[in-house]
């Protein structure tokens, strides 16, 4: 569960750092810049694992054909079962929807601390 918090938060820094260039760069570009390589970095890490997970999962359902055993409602063995239960494990554990929640609300605040600044309202 550690690696999994770990490459949320990961996630989710990245993308705030990202956001933060926007406001960073009105104030000093040498802080946006820093901003932008620590975000990207993060961001290569994190979307390298979840290629990795996505990779793991596709695997287990094509080298089991655990999709046309389903569709076809075929006895399945205990293989089958622990493919399955590792999808459906991995799935369960995933902090990807929290992800996107976050990263669209930062997304917002982004555009609206940009607009702000922009039109000089601050």
């Amino acid at each position: 569960m550690r690696k999994i918090q770990f490459y949320f938060w990961l996630g989710l820094v990245s993308a705030v750092l990202l956001r933060l260039i926007i406001i960073a760069d009105y104030y000093n570009g040498i802080m946006a810049k820093a901003l932008f390589y620590l975000g990207v970095m993060g961001y290569l890490i994190f979307f390298a694992h979840r290629y990795h997970i996505a990779t793991r999962r596709v695997g287990v359902l094509r080298n089991l054909e655990l999709l046309k055993k389903v569709e076809e409602r075929r006895t399945l063995s205990d293989k089958d079962y622990e493919g399955l239960e590792y999808i459906m494990w991995s799935l369960s554990v995933s902090k990807e929807r929290m992800n996107y929640l976050v990263i669209f609300a930062f997304s917002i605040l982004a555009i609206a601390g940009s607009l702000v600044l922009d039109l000089g309202i601050v």
